[in-house]
C-alpha cells in the first residue's frame, strides 16, 4: 500500500512538471500562465538613452538615420539599431509599438508623440532621457530647426503639441 502512494505521487511529481499538464492548469482556471517582463532593463534603457545623447548636434536632415542627419524617426531608429534592436522607422508606426502610458507614469526610456504644426496626426517622436521633477520631463529628439537636442515636454510648444506616450516593446 505505501508503495502505490509513493509510486502516485511520483508520478503525480513528474506530470506536473509536464508542459501539457501546466496548460490543462492554466486552462481550468487553477494557475496563471507565466508571463514575460517584455520591458527594457534599467541597464538597457540607460545604454540607449547614452547613444541617444551621442547624437545631440547632429543635424536635422529628412530620412537620415546617421550622423550626417536625421529625422525624429530615425534618432529612434538608429538609437535602437545601436544596440542591436530593430523597431519600425516612421514615427506613425513607432506610435504603435508599444504599451500606452499615462503622463503621471512616464519613465525615462518611454517614447513621446506629438502633433506638431496644427497637424491632426502624429508627425514627431522622442525618446524621455531625463524627469528631474513633475513638470521637467526631457526627451531627446530631431528638431527640423535645430538638429537632435534635448527639450522639456511641459514648454508650452510641446505640452501643446503632445499627443502619446508609450512604453515600447521589447523585441
Amino acid at each position: 500500500m505505501c508503495k502505490k502512494i509513493l509510486f502516485i505521487l511520483l508520478i503525480g511529481i513528474l506530470i506536473s512538471s509536464c508542459s501539457v499538464w501546466k496548460k490543462t492548469m492554466q486552462f481550468l482556471g487553477v494557475s496563471k500562465p507565466h508571463v514575460e517582463n517584455n520591458n527594457y532593463s534599467i541597464r538597457e534603457v540607460d545604454q540607449i538613452i547614452r547613444s541617444a545623447y551621442t547624437y545631440v548636434g547632429v543635424p536635422y536632415r529628412t530620412g537620415g538615420i546617421d550622423a550626417k542627419g536625421m529625422d525624429c524617426s530615425g534618432l529612434l531608429f538608429r538609437i535602437y539599431a545601436d544596440q542591436k534592436r530593430v523597431i519600425p522607422r516612421l514615427s506613425k508606426d513607432q506610435a504603435q509599438f508599444g504599451l500606452p502610458v499615462s503622463i503621471q507614469e512616464i519613465q525615462v526610456g518611454d517614447w513621446i508623440f506629438f502633433a506638431t504644426n496644427k497637424s491632426n496626426s502624429i508627425n514627431h517622436s522622442g525618446i524621455v532621457s531625463q524627469i528631474k521633477s513633475a513638470n521637467e520631463v526631457y526627451f531627446i529628439h530631431a528638431s527640423t530647426s535645430k538638429g537632435v537636442r534635448e527639450d522639456n515636454l511641459y514648454q508650452k510648444y510641446w505640452l501643446g503639441s503632445f499627443v502619446k506616450i508609450i512604453r515600447p516593446y521589447k523585441n
